[in-house]
């Protein structure tokens, strides 16, 4: 299992692009996983736990409990159902390139530890039936290795 290590996490920190917002509650994120029956990767938990939210590189990570446009909750209840309708099987959408794809975990396909692949739903290729094929593509085995490549 990949973990959010301290030199990970500081390179996060000191990459330009970043701004996280102060970190989620235990409870906050335990609410999350309750009412959406899912239970994040212990990597995406512990990133939460440091910063709940925000931008990382080109990428705006949603956090739990929130209330304004990065709350998780309001894009699952928005966005989930309509990307997973072209999906071929459950995902969970967790982050957004500002020019409008998303990330999803692969939750078809759990990893070891608790951890899921991470898809990467591409929004040029959702209108066109003849597109689907190059819809959807992996973009990385775990959170953590999500985290350094947006990085990198």
């Amino acid at each position: 299992m990949t973990q959010l290590d301290d030199k990970t996490w500081a390179a996060v920190t000191a990459h330009e692009d970043t701004k996280l917002d102060p970190p989620a509650s235990a409870g906050a994120i335990a609410e999350f996983e309750a009412c959406h029956g899912f239970t994040f990767p212990a990597s995406h938990r512990a990133f939460l736990l440091r910063g709940n939210g925000g931008s990382v590189g080109n990428v705006r990570l949603f956090g739990v409990g929130r209330s304004d446009a990065l709350d998780l909750g309001q894009w699952v209840a928005e966005m989930q159902p309509y990307v997973e309708g072209m999906a071929d099987g459950p995902i969970l959408l967790f982050a957004s390139e500002w020019g409008g794809s998303y990330y999803c975990y692969n939750l078809r396909q759990p990893g070891t530890g608790g951890e899921y692949p991470v898809l990467r739903w591409n929004h040029e290729y959702s209108e066109e039936p003849e597109d689907r094929p190059m819809l959807w593509s992996e973009f990385a085995p775990d959170f953590v290795t999500f985290v350094r490549q947006v990085i990198a």
